[in-house]
């Protein structure tokens, strides 16, 4: 008797312990809610980004470069006051200067007609732009008899100097006015000291060499010049001017400023850009491209306004891989994973 007695009680205590076990294992409310848990993780960026979650467009370009190398990508600004995209994806409606990207020529031209300016995000052209060629400057005509100055015609071509110094405004006319850049200056708040390899609250620094081409506003004639105030430890310090030209002798100078965690003390201050890679105009609308030396890459937008350096308007990420969260000012250097 006593043997059956412990037997029993440890044959109830297995049937016991088997039945919470599967009263566990087949709940089916629990069994849905994992299946829709691991569901929504595997969608990919684009149906992410579709169904409404705030997700970094590099995400989605990454998506893309892999399913589609060989299309390109454009990246889009609304440029208007709200810009409609809810009959195809990504089913989102858009405020001035918010950014989305389009897959290939076909879909940037139906964005484009709702309102975005779109170019490609490896050779910053737009959709109906044919590639620059680069250009020297003309040459210059034989001497003649001095004739009384007069105001230059039309928009200005831009070029710069063999030695990156300078940038040469050329009009139709063949008037011209070469600027000196190495007395530019702007001050940096934390900045990169690369005699002390610190960073320091703010430091003014020169401009040293145009970087890139500078890019010609064709409806105020404003010149937006990218150029480099130091480097070191692979990091580029950057900035870019804003020249409006005052006939063929004169100019005035303008910095564009990006924000950051503390408020800028002036109209000759800002937080530096790191390499920059490309600059477009597009209805005034300055965007302004730059990344870091891990090939991160983020697009600042400077809307117009009351000077011709513009306004901060938005910013988006490009490729979020290492130092992503230092190109865009602190309050949007979260990209998403």
């Amino acid at each position: 008797m006593k043997w059956r007695h412990i037997i029993s009680r440890i044959t109830k205590g297995i049937v016991f312990a088997s039945l919470g076990v599967i009263a566990v294992n087949t709940s089916p409310l629990a069994n849905a809610q994992e299946d829709a848990n691991a569901q929504e993780n595997n969608l990919p960026p684009t149906a992410r980004y579709a169904a409404g979650e705030d997700l970094d467009l590099a995400l989605i370009i990454a998506e893309w470069k892999e399913r589609f190398p060989d299309i390109p990508v454009f990246a889009c600004a609304c440029n208007a006051d709200a810009c409609a995209h809810t009959e195809r994806w990504p089913f989102r409606n858009y405020s001035r200067y918010q950014l989305t990207v389009a897959l290939g020529p076909f879909n940037g031209t139906y964005t484009e007609s709702l309102g975005f300016n779109c170019f490609d995000i490896q050779t910053g052209q737009g959709l109906d732009q044919a590639p620059e060629i680069p250009t020297d400057p003309p040459e210059p005509e034989p001497p003649v008899e001095p004739e009384p100055p007069t105001e230059p015609t039309g928009t200005p071509m831009a070029s710069v100097s063999a030695d990156k110094a300078s940038l040469i405004l050329t009009w139709p006319d063949n008037q011209t006015n070469t600027i000196d850049i190495t007395g530019w200056n702007i001050n940096v708040l934390d900045a990169l000291d690369c005699e002390t390899v610190t960073q320091v609250p703010q430091k003014t620094l020169n401009a040293r060499r145009i970087i890139g081409t500078p890019m010609v506003d064709p409806l105020t004639d404003n010149v937006a010049v990218p150029v480099l105030l130091e480097e070191c430890l692979e990091t580029q310090q950057t900035a870019v001017f804003v020249v409006d030209p005052q006939g063929v002798g004169g100019h005035a100078l303008y910095r564009t400023q990006v924000p950051g965690e503390r408020p800028l003390p002036n109209e000759f201050s800002s937080y530096g850009l790191s390499s920059i890679s490309g600059l477009q105009y597009w209805d005034s609308t300055l965007l302004v491209r730059h990344g870091s030396a891990s090939g991160a890459e983020a697009l600042l937008v400077f809307r117009p306004d009351i000077t011709p350096a513009g306004k901060f308007a938005s910013c988006g990420f490009l490729n979020t891989l290492e130092g992503a969260n230092r190109l865009c000012p602190a309050e949007l250097a979260e990209p998403s994973e």
